[in-house]
């Protein structure tokens, strides 16, 4: 395992976020992952597990790749390997990985076996905490470059002409004063944190939390999209990229009387793009988002009788 200890010379936390299966048709290498491991410095954690189940050239050549940089981070070959053999591998990342802030990365790990070739591709995060050293492999789901929410009734349900997607719009009345609160889902699966809507006087501010953001949680906003409609008639694309509006800013008051023209009784659309992950931290597993949960259907019902013009219920 060539430089496999200089690499490991850093203490770090790494979090296998799916199980490990083997993705060819072929057969003759199941991947999978070799459970939890107690780390500390200059150790290496054999937490990837190979299994051959026929006879094999006798070479079984492993690379992990770091797929945002292009860059192999570790290479090892072994011979003799044949039918029936089980071999455990390592995840190592080098000091300029550690260093970087960003909470989650795509490894690559392949395998090389007859003339066949395995892959399967995983994201990782890592920390550093009192000087623990502590590496935990896990079953998480992320979801990358996903759409994302405020509740309320969907387009394609109310208006089935402008998309056949699942984004949602919120009716909402500006002359409440004082914050409204909304769920914010993602993917139309997962509740990821909130929306809020805060009035005070003629200014309304329009912002967003995900959930556990102070904790180290998983969820990263990749683009972010807002805009208000004065009603349904108004709404003529609902892609952002699409429309004629660049919409407003996350947390910079709007006049109603200026920027809206007054009206009160308007539709917000939030339509951002996040990467997140099912367990928002590694203890904590977000909320699913079940639309047609009865609170939410009178939720919505609710909403559309705000709404201009004569709309059919839920």
């Amino acid at each position: 395992m060539r430089n496999a200890k200089r690499w490991m010379a850093a203490i770090l936390v790494l979090v296998l976020m799916f199980p490990l299966v083997s993705l060819g048709e072929e057969k003759a290498l199941k991947i999978s992952w070799n459970g939890n491991a107690s780390l500390g410095a200059g150790e290496i954690a054999y937490v990837i597990k190979t299994h051959v189940n026929e006879t094999a050239s006798g070479e079984l050549t492993y690379t992990l790749t770091d797929t945002a940089r292009n860059k192999m981070v570790y290479t090892e070959s072994r011979s003799g390997v044949k039918a029936g053999d089980e071999l455990t591998w390592p995840v190592v990342y080098d000091a300029e990985g550690l260093s970087s802030s960003k909470a989650a990365k795509r490894m690559r790990a392949a395998f090389s076996m007859d003339g066949k070739k395995y892959t399967y591709d995983f994201f990782y995060s890592y920390s550093k905490e009192n000087g623990a050293v502590v590496l935990t492999v896990e079953r998480a789901v992320w979801y990358p470059n996903n759409t994302a929410c405020s509740f309320g009734p969907q387009f394609r349900e109310i208006s089935p002409s402008l998309t056949d997607k699942w984004y949602m719009f919120t009716p909402i009345d500006l002359s409440r004063q004082g914050r409204q609160e909304f769920e914010y889902a993602a993917g139309n699966m997962y509740i990821i944190g909130k929306v809020y809507v805060d009035v005070q006087g003629d200014l309304v501010t329009v912002s967003y939390e995900n959930f556990c953001a102070d904790q180290g949680g998983n969820t990263a906003t990749v683009q972010e999209f807002f805009t208000f409609f004065s009603d349904l008639s108004a709404v003529n694309e609902v892609e952002p990229e699409q429309m004629e509006t660049e919409g407003y800013e996350f947390g910079r008051p709007i006049s109603i009387q200026n920027d809206l023209g007054g009206d009160t009784n308007v539709l917000l659309y939030v339509r951002n793009r996040v990467n997140y992950r099912d367990y928002v931290t590694n203890g904590q597993k977000l909320t699913r988002f079940w639309i047609n949960h009865p609170d939410r259907v009178n939720l919505r019902n609710a909403m559309i009788r705000m709404m201009d013009g004569d709309w059919k219920a839920y």
